[in-house]
């Protein structure tokens, strides 16, 4: 009996991990979008940095401003989101700029601020397959 239960106890175990497995990634902030969001407006790039860690890519977009991005980062929360959309996880990108460089050249990023037109949003992980 002792060992029937071991048995059952093991394949239950390795049922649960098999089934976390099909999931999909777990967002590496607790912190969901909207919280996220909020703490991030009216910060610099540099304390963007020490909030969130350092970003997986840059992406220079405009003249004076980059896009960074967080993959797998957070997760959407909240009543405007859509039930079946709660719990998504996805990519952190925030658009920060640098206000003085048409008149001086590159400013270091404790003077480069989040973006108020862009600003911050996400983006949904590609489900396909290559």
């Amino acid at each position: 009996m002792l060992s029937k239960t071991r048995a059952l106890l093991a394949a239950t175990a390795l049922l649960a991990i098999g089934t976390a497995g099909c999931r999909g990634p777990r967002a590496r902030s607790e912190r969901s979008f909207d919280e996220i969001q909020a703490l991030a407006r009216g910060k610099t790039a540099q304390q963007l940095v020490q909030l969130l860690g350092e970003p997986d890519t840059r992406q220079q977009i405009f003249d004076a401003g980059e896009q960074w991005i967080w993959w797998n980062y957070t997760f959407l929360d909240g009543k405007d989101f859509a039930p079946e959309m709660r719990g998504r996880v996805v990519h952190l990108e925030i658009v920060v700029r640098d206000p003085h460089h048409p008149a001086g050249g590159r400013r270091p990023y404790s003077e480069w601020l989040v973006d108020d037109a862009f600003g911050i949003s996400y983006q949904k992980p590609s489900t396909n397959a290559r």
